[in-house]
């Protein structure tokens, strides 16, 4: 999540092209498959000092020339306790960086099989505080102006992708901490969770490993490592990871946590017990619509 291509908009791709086979609509998608070269930049810049790195975007190859139009703009993001990454308006984040970068260009027309450079200028202002920083850059597509010939069915597919910076004021330095471990059980299944602490103000990039055995010590889920979502400067990361599901009892966890900090492995041992799932949540019951004359409360 790594700093992540939003993964709805494949999940949207497979219902509008199994949709445009239904009807026999035709799908045009002038910019799917994207590859941003780095997807990912760490860059350390000084307090009062300006930096300029890159990336490439490029388009995929195809058998008839594909053109489109990108459009790039910057945007917040955080990582939420549970792992899920949150985009907001640029400069709305704590540590947002957002404010000292200048893309350029900040729109193009792209064509297939082609790498276009985009340059991303960082202005750090003099005596900000050491830690992380981050911001990123949309990339979404504008759909053609021209419009579809008489008798045709048009649907647009329009794919976001993000390009993620962090930028890193030294000095920096980053310190985790495995806290806890445990299992919980839902509706959808077991899930183990690394309660996982960075007391530093530099992000980390944490990998786990665990097995986990029952009453009669027999392992029923080891995994040798797993790298979780990045783990922001001054975070908790609370990331349910899926596991075959367990039935009620009790188990045995052994856990380890590499922060890649230079420090040493860290390492848990918990015995827990794990209850039944809870029941799924029953759909609300629909309300009658009030009688003529009456009005809803409130």
């Amino acid at each position: 999540m790594n700093a992540p291509v939003i993964a709805g908009y494949r999940s949207l791709l497979r219902v509008l092209l199994l949709l445009g086979a239904l009807v026999g609509a035709e799908a045009a998608a002038q910019t799917g498959g994207l590859g941003l070269e780095p997807g990912r930049l760490e860059v350390e810049v000084a307090p009062g000092s300006e930096k300029t790195v890159a990336f490439h975007i490029v388009t995929p190859s195809s058998d008839r020339v594909v053109r489109g139009r990108l459009l790039l703009s910057l945007t917040d993001w955080t990582i939420k306790e549970d792992g899920s990454a949150v985009y907001t308006d640029p400069g709305t984040q704590p540590n947002s960086a957002s404010a000292w970068v200048v893309h350029s260009p900040a729109a193009i027309t792209t064509s297939s099989g082609e790498r276009y450079l985009i340059r991303v200028t960082i202005t750090v202002p003099a005596e900000t505080p050491p830690g992380d920083y981050r911001t990123a850059i949309f990339m979404q597509e504008r759909p053609p102006a021209t419009p579809p010939k008489p008798g045709e069915r048009m649907i647009y597919l329009r794919f976001r992708y993000v390009f993620t910076l962090y930028v890193m004021v030294p000095p920096v330095s980053a310190r985790g901490e495995l806290a806890d471990i445990r299992i919980q059980n839902d509706s959808n299944g077991s899930s183990l969770v690394f309660e996982l602490v960075n007391h530093g103000n530099r992000h980390l990039r944490p990998y786990v490993s665990w097995s986990i055995r029952n009453a009669d010590q027999q392992e029923v889920s080891a995994v040798k490592q797993h790298e979780t979502t990045v783990l922001l400067a001054g975070a908790v990361l609370k990331e349910p990871i899926r596991i075959e599901s367990l039935p009620p009892g009790r188990y045995e966890i052994a856990a380890q946590a590499d922060f890649q900090d230079g420090e040493p492995i860290q390492a848990v041992r918990r015995t827990v017990e794990v209850a039944p799932a809870p029941p799924p949540k029953e759909p609300p019951a629909a309300t009658a619509p009030p009688a003529m004359g009456q009005k809803r409360a409130g």
